[in-house]
């Protein structure tokens, strides 16, 4: 579902920094997580064989604790919204187009 997701840029970069261990921005990184999604629930998505499904208010920590030296995508139920967490201190989120 990656390849249908259209990433929105900001400032002309689909990625946005929002750090790495003890630099990880929590409260930043809780906040988008939160506007960004509405349901109570997302998928947390470590590989294609690898997901489950976390409170929303847990996510940011969550990514925290395991961004370490992978990959980590965020997104709902649907798989319609994803934000992707790359270990080296950067995000990029996007959507489904309509």
């Amino acid at each position: 579902m990656k390849g249908k997701i259209l990433w929105e840029k900001v400032s002309g970069n689909e990625w946005s920094f929002v750090g790495e261990g003890d630099d990880f921005n929590d409260e930043l990184v809780e906040g988008f997580i939160g506007s960004f999604f509405q349901d109570p629930e997302v998928y947390f998505v470590i590989d294609r064989h690898n997901s489950f499904s976390v409170a929303r208010e847990e996510a940011a920590l969550k990514v925290k604790s395991a961004l370490k030296d992978q990959v980590i995508t965020l997104c709902n139920h649907s798989f319609s919204k994803m934000i992707e967490f790359h270990y080296i201190g950067v995000a990029k989120h996007g959507a489904v187009s309509s």
